[in-house]
């Protein structure tokens, strides 16, 4: 499991700059299935940071979805994500979560790495 991400493997989509119009765009272009997620989140997000009178909730959104678009930009870096999160869904055995709960953290780690 604990696979590094190819090297070869190249993006699909360039960074986005991190404003919710350019990560939908993103969002759009990576998985349009993803897309009512995405603006349920941010419509979500937006009646928070008026109730809250905060842009903190704003932020969280901003990280949340960018860190998002920064794995599933590279389909080899999201197919890794999927596998380790199945594992962490489904498996019994304790190691075995446990390494792939390991693996997601190298997972975000990766990408926020490439993308800064």
């Amino acid at each position: 499991m604990n696979g590094s991400f190819a090297a070869d493997s190249a993006p699909v989509v360039r960074v986005p700059e991190k404003t919710p119009e350019a990560l939908r765009i993103a969002v759009i272009r990576l998985a349009p299935d993803a897309l009512s997620k995405f603006d349920a989140h941010w419509a979500e997000t937006a009646d928070r940071m008026r109730d809250e009178r905060s842009l903190l909730p704003g932020r969280q959104f901003i990280e949340r979805w960018w860190t998002w678009v920064a794995v599933a930009r590279h389909p080899a870096r999201l197919a890794r994500l999927r596998r380790c999160e199945h594992i962490m869904a489904h498996s019994e055995d304790r190691t075995r979560r446990r390494e792939a709960a390991a693996e997601v953290s190298r997972i975000l780690a990766e990408a926020a790495a490439q993308v800064l």
